[in-house]
């Protein structure tokens, strides 16, 4: 009977160290576990809040379209009101000539005597200058047609451009986002780039928009097809515990930084937006910049885009 009882406070000591041990393991289990789902966390509202941005950015470009459409409706109300005074007044004219040809020729063909006809010859005379004063009169509202009808159809263009505009915004879903304009292109990185020596270009391989031809994704540089003001965002993710500083550059010219620091088995995402006034034939690249032998995560994370406002 002793003996049954001193077996037993070590049976239930052995007991009791076993289920701790089993405990303690199950803590460590949901510590590491919740770390995982802080780190997707925080990546996620990292990405959420560079979209916002993407977001409020095209509304301002939207409202600015808007405005610009409606400067455009003016200026076509008031050559086309320009246009129909120059035919009322072109038709005014002709009228004009016709009625006095009438009077003055029919009486020059059934005159009969030296006097009269010396007469109709003058009045013939001071019709063809009245006719030549009205030509030359003409002449400048047919000008003024002629660049009326130029101008209407660049308007018509423009008008076309912005009424796409007014389509229903749809979001943070980049299917149904239209780029406005002759000039926009968005690419991604598909594949993992490593060994990025300093100042070396950043390449994004998949391009998923190139309105205008003046992305190359085999160096990741932007030609301006065209002078203008342009918007360009990028985004950088690095590897794990890997720092990245990158720069956007404009004809070799820093225009912004962007950097991204992982650390603690962790990825680091980094955005920067900019606008550039460029001209025709200017460059604009991403670049790797302060340390040599960098890498960039690809997998659709990192993105180059950009567009004519």
């Amino acid at each position: 009977m002793r003996t049954i009882w001193s077996v037993s406070p070590c049976c239930v000591l052995f007991l009791f160290i076993h289920v701790e041990a089993v405990l303690d393991g199950d803590v460590q289990s949901l510590l590491a576990r919740l770390s995982v789902l802080e780190e997707k966390q925080a990546f996620f509202d990292k990405r959420i809040a560079a979209l916002e941005t993407e977001n409020k950015l095209s509304k301002k470009r939207i409202a600015g379209l808007e405005q610009y459409k409606t400067l455009s409706d003016r200026r076509v109300a008031a050559l086309e009101r320009k246009f129909a005074f120059c035919n009322r007044r072109k038709y005014a004219l002709a009228k004009h000539v016709a009625i006095e040809a009438d009077k003055i020729l029919p009486e020059k063909n059934v005159t009969t005597n030296a006097f009269d006809t010396s007469v109709s010859d003058k009045e013939v005379v001071i019709l063809e200058k009245d006719k030549i004063l009205v030509e030359r009169t003409i002449a400048p509202l047919e000008i003024d047609i002629a660049v009326f009808s130029k101008r209407s159809a660049k308007n018509d263009r423009h008008t076309a451009a912005v009424e796409i505009t007014n389509q229903p915004f749809s979001g943070l879903q980049s299917d149904n986002i239209i780029f406005v304009g002759s000039v926009a292109f968005s690419a991604m990185k598909a594949a993992h780039q490593n060994h990025i020596g300093l100042n070396q270009n950043i390449l994004f391989d998949q391009v998923l928009t190139n309105e205008g031809d003046g992305y190359r994704q085999n160096n990741g540089v932007f030609t301006a097809p065209q002078a203008g003001v342009y918007v360009f965002s990028s985004t950088i993710l690095t590897l794990l515990n890997r720092e990245l500083h990158a720069v956007i550059v404009h004809n070799g010219n820093v225009v912004t930084r962007i950097t991204s620091h992982g650390d603690s088995g962790r990825h680091d995402q980094g955005s920067q937006t900019v606008v550039i006034k460029m001209n025709a034939g200017d460059e604009v690249a991403v670049q790797n910049s302060e340390y040599p032998d960098e890498s960039v995560y690809g997998a659709m994370y990192s993105s180059f885009s950009g567009y004519l406002i």
